[in-house]
C-alpha cells in the first residue's frame, strides 16, 4: 500500500494553495459570493487533513474527531457554496444544517466509543455532501454547460469513492480500529483526490471568469436607468430582420426637454424610468422592450396583429399618463408609432423607420396619440400613418 501519512500531506498542501488562490480571487472582484464560500470549505479542509495526518501517526479520538468533524464541516460549505452559485441565496443555512446533520453522528460514535463506526458514518457523509454538490453544479450547467458538468462530474466521482471506505471499515476492521482504516479503497480515494483538487480549482475558477464575462455582457447590453435593453442589445436581439407577423413600436415622452428644464434631470430620470415602468406591465414573455436613446423606446412584438399591438400601445400609453400624475405630480403624456413586418417579415431597420414616421406623424397631429405607419415597401401613395391609428386625444 502507499504511505498514507504522504498521501494526506500531499492533499492538505494542495488544498491549502487551492484555499488561498479561491481567497484572492475573491478579493479582487468581490462579485461571486460563492468563491469565499468555496474557500472557506476549501481551508477546513486543508485543517481538516492536518489532523488526519496526526491521527494516522499518533491515533487518538481528538485527533480523529477533529480530522473527520473538520472534514465534513469543509465538504458542507462546499454544498454550501454550489447552492449559492445556482441559486444567489445566502449558503450560511445549508451549511449550518449539511455541518450538524453530517458531524453530530459522528461524534456521537466516538463518544460511545466506536471509532470504527466512525470513521465509516463519516466516510458515507463525505460521500452524500460531494454527491450534493455535484448535483448543485448539474442543475447550474445551463450557465456553462462544459465547465459546470465538468465540475459535477469530478464531484460525483470523489463522492463515490467514500462509499467502498465505509463499507470496508465496518466489513473489515469493524467498529474498533487502531487507527485511521488502511485498504485498496482508501488509497484509491486518497489517489483520486489528489487529481481532482487541481482540476476542481482551474474549472472552478473558470466557472467564475465566465460568470463575470455573462454579467459584463449583460450590463453592456441592459439601459441602468430603466433595466430594458438597451439600442446595442436590441440590434444584437433583431440582428438583420424581423420575421414575419411582428409588429415594432416606437414610443417618445412629449415635451420631454420642457420637463428637464422646467424640472430639472433627477425628475427627468424619475419620468423615463415611469414610462420604463409603464412599458413592462403586461409584456408579452418574447417582447422586446428596450430604451434606444434620451426619452426614445422601441418595442417589438411576436406573433401579434396590428389591432392587438395598438391597444397594447394606447395601454401603455394611458399608463404612463396615471403614473405620472399619481408618482411625480407631472401632465406627462407620451406618443407613439407602430409598423408591422407583414407575412415576409422586414429588415430591422427598414420596420423601425416605418415605425418612427408614424412616430413623427403622431407628434404632428397633437401628441399624446398612436398611430399606425403603412410599411416603405407599399407605393409612395399609401405610405403615410393612416388616420385609423390614431386613437389618442
Amino acid at each position: 500500500m502507499l504511505d498514507f501519512a504522504s498521501l494526506l500531506v500531499a492533499i492538505g498542501f494542495a488544498t491549502a494553495f487551492l484555499a488561498a488562490i479561491l481567497l484572492a480571487a475573491w478579493k479582487t472582484t468581490r462579485r461571486d459570493g460563492f468563491l469565499f464560500s468555496c474557500a472557506v470549505g476549501t481551508l477546513l479542509v486543508a485543517v481538516s487533513v492536518g489532523f488526519s495526518t496526526v491521527d494516522s501517526i499518533d491515533p487518538s479520538w481528538w485527533a480523529q474527531g477533529l480530522g473527520l468533524g473538520l472534514l465534513l464541516a469543509g465538504e458542507a460549505s462546499l454544498y454550501g457554496s454550489a447552492a449559492q452559485f445556482r441559486l444567489g441565496t445566502s449558503p450560511g443555512p445549508r451549511i449550518i444544517l449539511a455541518t450538524v446533520l453530517s458531524v453530530v453522528p459522528v461524534l456521537l460514535s466516538l463518544f460511545a466509543g466506536y471509532n470504527g463506526l466512525a470513521y465509516s458514518v463519516s466516510y458515507a457523509g463525505s460521500a452524500a455532501l460531494l454527491l450534493l454538490v455535484a448535483h448543485q453544479f448539474w442543475l447550474a450547467r445551463a450557465e456553462a454547460p462544459m465547465t459546470a458538468t465538468g465540475i459535477a462530474a469530478l464531484y460525483f466521482l470523489v463522492g463515490l469513492s467514500f462509499l467502498p471506505r465505509a463499507v470496508l471499515v465496518l466489513t473489515r476492521d469493524g467498529l474498533i480500529t487502531a487507527g485511521p482504516p488502511r485498504n485498496w479503497a482508501q488509497d484509491l480515494s486518497l489517489i483520486l483526490i489528489i487529481g481532482a483538487i487541481p482540476a476542481l480549482g482551474a474549472m472552478t475558477m473558470a466557472l467564475s471568469q465566465i460568470r463575470t464575462a455573462h454579467a459584463h455582457r449583460r450590463e453592456a447590453l441592459t439601459d441602468s436607468l430603466t433595466g430594458l435593453m438597451n439600442r446595442r442589445a436590441l440590434f444584437d436581439t433583431h440582428d438583420v430582420s424581423i420575421p414575419p407577423y411582428c409588429v415594432a413600436i416606437l414610443f417618445d415622452i412629449d415635451e420631454f426637454k420642457a420637463i428637464n428644464d422646467t424640472h430639472g434631470h433627477a425628475m427627468g430620470d424619475r419620468v423615463i424610468a415611469l414610462f420604463a415602468k409603464a412599458l413592462k406591465l403586461d409584456l408579452p414573455a418574447d417582447a422586446s422592450a428596450a430604451r434606444i436613446g434620451g426619452e426614445e423606446f422601441a418595442l417589438i412584438l411576436r406573433d401579434i396583429g396590428v389591432d392587438e399591438a395598438l391597444r397594447l400601445a394606447d395601454a401603455v400609453r394611458r399608463r404612463f399618463i396615471d403614473l405620472a400624475a399619481s408618482e411625480v405630480g407631472l401632465p406627462c403624456t407620451a406618443s407613439a408609432g407602430l409598423a408591422a413586418s407583414g407575412p415576409l417579415g422586414m429588415r430591422t431597420d427598414r420596420i423601425l423607420a416605418d415605425a418612427d414616421r408614424a412616430l413623427y406623424e403622431a407628434k404632428r397631429a397633437g401628441r399624446n396619440r398612436v398611430m399606425v405607419g403603412r410599411p416603405s415597401q407599399l407605393p409612395a401613395q399609401a405610405s403615410a400613418p393612416t388616420d385609423m391609428g390614431n386613437i389618442g386625444g
